[in-house]
């Protein structure tokens, strides 16, 4: 919850889009976004995950416990709801105690 990446995977054979400094930069303002957020959870509840679609990607932000966010990006075709099911089933319960 600092911006601080732990670890990035990329697939083989594609390029990101954005250089390490742009991706730092996009780190902190999802935390900062996050946080924001944060504060009407007592009257809205907790965020589950944000989506963000652009022209060229998708973004999803998940909380992982209270303390590390997931920042996971792919293309714009298709899968997106199963995507963020797979991802909630895959982090919930007792996975995210070790983070």
């Amino acid at each position: 919850m600092e911006g601080k990446e732990i670890q990035t995977a990329i697939r083989k054979d594609v390029a990101p889009l954005l250089n390490d400094e742009e991706t730092k930069e996009t780190l902190h303002y999802a935390v900062n976004a996050w946080k924001t957020r944060s504060k009407f959870a007592p009257k809205i509840g907790k965020g589950k995950y944000v989506l963000a679609v652009y022209e060229k990607l998708r973004r999803l932000t998940m909380p992982l416990g209270d303390k590390h966010l997931l920042l996971i990006t792919w293309g714009t075709d298709g899968g997106t709801t199963d995507i963020i099911e797979h991802l909630q089933n895959m982090f919930s319960g007792d996975y995210t105690r070790n983070w």
